[in-house]
């Protein structure tokens, strides 16, 4: 028997992923770890390795911070792939650029996200004050 495409697999699992998401409206990372397994969603020990290896490192640059807690190093995309940039030592305009308009959209995400949370909490307020009204 031939073993399915790792895409057709990751299609597969993402599909089941979301059905869940559709019924329940959350789904734990246990469930999502069983799904991703039993349909074979996996890589390589060295792959897994490797991104163990820059994750651990990008914790260790995300804990540098000045005194305001401000982070001091950000990553970039550069012409030499990503790098960590120490932000005050950094003199080229092309990568603060590029560090600028990340970080912008960053913030026009999550300020985005942070609104749609306000208004389902709106929401729920809204509907609680309706219920205790009626007692």
């Amino acid at each position: 028997m031939r073993r399915p495409s790792a895409k057709a697999a990751r299609s597969r699992a993402k599909a089941e992923i979301f059905a869940v998401l559709s019924e329940d409206m959350k789904i734990s990372a246990e469930r999502m770890d069983g799904i991703l397994a039993r349909h074979g969603v996996r890589r390589s020990p060295e792959e897994l390795q490797r991104a163990y290896r820059l994750s651990v490192g990008q914790r260790f640059i995300a804990e540098v911070r000045d005194g305001k807690g401000k982070r001091e190093i950000l990553a970039a995309r550069t012409e030499n792939g990503m790098e960590y940039i120490v932000v005050d030592a950094c003199n080229d305009p092309k990568v603060l650029s590029k560090l600028q308009h990340r970080l912008r959209g960053c913030i026009s995400s999550l300020e985005s996200t942070s609104g749609k949370v306000k208004e389902r909490q709106n929401v729920l307020s809204g509907i609680r004050q309706r219920l205790f009204r009626g007692r």
